[in-house]
Order: structure tokens, then sequence, then C-alpha cells
């Protein structure tokens, strides 16, 4: 098997791991156009620090540690979980009745920025029991 990151580095650098799906003639193509532009061969910080998350890396790029949870946070990571799940469900719902609803029938900023506040406390919440040691 080829190694299509050697072979088309600035595609790479350009859209990360997905490069390797690109057929052939069209990495050929891009990666010649990209070449024209002088664009830099070097992978883009974005894609490196995703690819690393991707890789069951720490949410900082960095590995993870191994972790002991005890009862007490592992409920309350599994009920802000769950709180997570119920939200980002809720904020899909709205945006498919925002594009197939009429405006009538849509959420107002209003409510989406409250259930986006909602969750991002959720995740802090998660954060704050994976950190804390109860174990």
């Amino acid at each position: 098997m080829t190694n299509r990151t050697a072979i088309h580095p600035r595609l790479h650098a350009l859209i990360g791991d997905v490069a390797a799906a690109a057929p052939g003639d069209l990495a050929r193509e891009i990666e010649c156009a990209l070449n024209e532009q002088n664009l830099p061969a070097q992978p883009a910080t974005f894609f490196t620090c995703l690819n690393a998350i991707n890789r069951a890396d720490g949410d900082d790029g960095k590995p993870c540690n191994s972790l002991t949870l005890g009862a007490s946070n592992h409920a309350s990571l599994r009920r802000s979980l769950s709180g997570l799940g119920a939200l980002l469900d809720l904020l899909q719902a709205a945006d498919r009745a925002r594009n197939e609803g009429s405006p009538d029938e849509q959420l107002g900023a209003f409510h989406i920025d409250g259930l986006i506040v909602a969750a991002r406390q959720l995740v802090r919440e998660a954060h704050h029991c994976l950190s804390s040691g109860d174990a």
C-alpha cells in the first residue's frame, strides 16, 4: 500500500487524514494546484490537534492519564451526560424546525442560546467530575 501522505503532503496538510480517501487522480490534481500556490507542506496546527483528539488523546491533545472515578463522581458524570444528550436532541430538533418549518414553528434565539449555555454547563460539570479525585 502506498503512503499517500508522503506522495501528497500539501493535500494532507490541508485536509488531514481524509486525504488518504481521495481518488488518486483527484489527489494529484489538487496537490499540483497547491504546489503552484506554494502552500506549506507541513501539517496545519488545527488538523494536527484534531487528529490527536480523534486518536483518543485528551481534549488538550495530550495523552490521557489513567483515571479512577469514585461513585459520587460517576453518578454525577452519568447525569451530566444524560442531560447533555437530551439537550443535543432538543438542539437538533430546533435546527430541523429552522430548516423545515415556518417562522412561527421555530425556537427563538433566546431559547437556543439557553440550550447552548445549559449544554456548556453540563460539559463543565462532566469535566469537573473527571478532574476531581473522589476515589
